[in-house]
């Protein structure tokens, strides 16, 4: 849960490497990752696989269709088609070609792939800074996947079959690009400080189908950006940041605006992360912030003093709170009015590093790419009517599958199916398991009528049930952190007006915080942190016709 901060921390106590990261290398990063971006579209989709609401951004490969893809288990172990999810929702069925579990890919291939299709090149790696198409969760229709710009941790020795990325952020099977965008490596498992990828070239040897898929390898030809110094074995197991990532930290702090505008809002009395960052609007102490976060007791820390705050007023609708201080001359946030492309690189500043059992507040700064707006009302990738729920969870016992629990005011509920039901039958096809489920209801539509028998303490009933779409959104609360996630996700994660998405790292007590882009112009404000890469954020639109409202209900203090 807090391994970024340790790692911040660690880092601090190995031996300085000399590495300048420039506003000139920051630029030709942006200008690759942007370039990338556009060509998203043709280069990758989004795969997900039958049963399962998880989606993941997979590699075209070959003119013919053929998709690398991060492997998904099937539902119960059972035979299940991958899916390809197309812009308005639906969804194709996939050939499997091959599985490697063990190297966490698939290789599929579309049955009348669209003409449209560019498979990407290949090449070994020759930079140290590299391009991973994230694994966040794509909710809505038509979204692409985000870039998030990484690290090497130290040049990989002569023989080398993988790379060590500075990040934790990926799940197993993330294709890993170059700048120039050729793939390179995909990740393995990843470790609590770093993931290993897997470089393509041995992917193949370990993946034969592939060989005579991939084109021949290609050299990338790239400008010369900062390499990571050579290191020992033994040097090498001392490192948890890369000396890259240090570097370039350190110049994106240095293009935030000084003084940065921005305080620490804590809860008196609770924990030093139950806290958040608040944002400067007013010069004589008015602070913008998330408000689901806060207690009835705040206190401010700016400048190394504590103060204490008044919360003034709330808005529902987007979540932010307006605090004040009794303070006077206050560095002022200066929103921007235009909205980057996507791959521009942006940054969020933090400030609560926690070195001891005291609470510190230090700023540094992460950094992320911007991915694309989301309009509020967009429909979910699963709320089509080719993707279908009965509104209940089932329990795969031996015996059959059972209803485990029922969604309240859906058609299931109001049928007279009941928890503890064993399912025997649907439109009297047998249903054994949840695969057989799952297979039947990706032949139907939504609003379909469809008859359930099913057993109840001995006696059999049938039961007339209109199918649903599945609810995809995200439960506000019951966040699991037992998992080994490499953050801490904010509670309230939804609903928000129209939202900005990148994929700067951030946890629930970095909200609050402007996002900036290279020359220090605030883009928004960060008000979700939904998972390791990616980031809600407010639009300045919105902000300021919240700050209106806010206003409005202020009360003195």
């Amino acid at each position: 849960m807090k391994s970024i901060l340790i790692a911040s921390v660690l880092a601090s106590l190995l031996p300085a490497q000399t590495i300048t990261w420039t506003k000139d290398h920051e630029i030709f990063v942006q200008e690759r990752t942007t370039q990338f971006a556009s060509k998203l579209s043709n280069q990758m989709v989004i795969i997900g696989r039958l049963g399962l609401s998880e989606t993941r951004p997979a590699v075209v490969i070959s003119n013919s269709g053929h998709i690398l893809s991060p492997f998904l288990p099937s539902i119960d172990g059972e035979d299940a088609p991958y899916l390809l999810y197309q812009i308005d929702g639906s969804r194709i069925e996939l050939e499997t070609v091959a599985e490697n579990s063990k190297r966490f890919v698939s290789l599929l291939k579309i049955k009348k792939p669209p003409a449209n299709l560019i498979p990407v090149r290949i090449s070994k790696p020759v930079d140290h800074t590299v391009i991973v198409p994230t694994t966040a969760p794509i909710t809505s229709i038509g979204e692409p996947p985000s870039l998030f710009v990484d690290h090497l941790e130290f040049a990989p020795p002569e023989q080398a079959k993988a790379l060590r990325l500075d990040s934790t952020l990926y799940t197993r099977g993330a294709p890993v690009f170059d700048l120039s965008g050729a793939l390179i490596a995909t990740t393995l498992k990843g470790r609590e400080t770093n993931t290993p990828a897997l470089m393509i070239q041995w992917l193949i040897a370990d993946f034969p189908e592939l060989d005579t898929i991939i084109a021949d390898e290609s050299v990338s030809r790239l400008e010369n950006l900062p390499l990571v110094p050579k290191t020992t074995k033994e040097e090498a197991k001392k490192i948890v940041v890369s000396p890259l990532t240090r570097a370039r930290q350190s110049f994106i702090q240095s293009s935030h605006p000084n003084p940065l505008p921005c305080v620490l809002v804590s809860n008196e009395g609770a924990q030093a992360t139950h806290s958040v960052i608040g944002t400067i609007i007013h010069a004589e102490g008015l602070i913008l912030t998330k408000a689901s976060d806060l207690g009835p007791s705040l206190v401010v820390r700016y400048k190394g003093k504590n103060y204490p705050a008044v919360l003034l007023s709330t808005d529902e609708n987007t979540d932010l709170a307006l605090v004040g201080i009794s303070e006077s001359g206050m560095p002022v946030v200066r929103w921007s009015n235009e909205l980057p492309v996507a791959g521009s690189v942006v940054a969020s500043p933090l400030l609560l590093q926690e070195s001891t059992d005291e609470m510190v507040a230090e700023a540094t700064s992460r950094v992320g790419n911007f991915s694309h707006v989301l309009e509020v009302g967009l429909p979910s990738v699963h709320a089509t009517s080719r993707v279908t729920s009965l509104g209940l969870t089932t329990e795969q016992l031996d015996s059959g599958l059972k209803i485990a629990a029922i969604k309240p005011d859906t058609p299931a509920f109001e049928s007279g199916l009941s928890p503890g039901d064993l399912i025997k039958k649907v439109n009297n096809q047998p249903i054994n398991t949840r695969a057989d489920l799952t297979a039947f209801l990706d032949r139907c539509e939504v609003g379909e009528m469809v008859t359930a028998q099913i057993v109840r303490g001995g006696s059999k009933s049938s039961h007339e049930v209109k199918l649903i779409s599945p609810l995809m959104i995200p439960p506000a609360t019951g966040i699991n952190l037992s998992r080994g996630i490499s953050m801490v996700p904010s509670i309230r994660r939804a609903p928000f007006p129209d939202m900005i998405i990148h994929t700067t790292p951030i946890n629930a007590w970095d909200c609050g915080a402007p996002v900036f882009d290279i020359n220090g112009n605030a883009l928004g404000l960060n008000i979700a942190a939904v998972s390791p890469a990616r980031t809600i954020a407010l639009k300045p639109k919105e902000i300021r016709a919240a700050i209106k409202r806010l206003l409005t209900k202020t009360r003195a203090f």
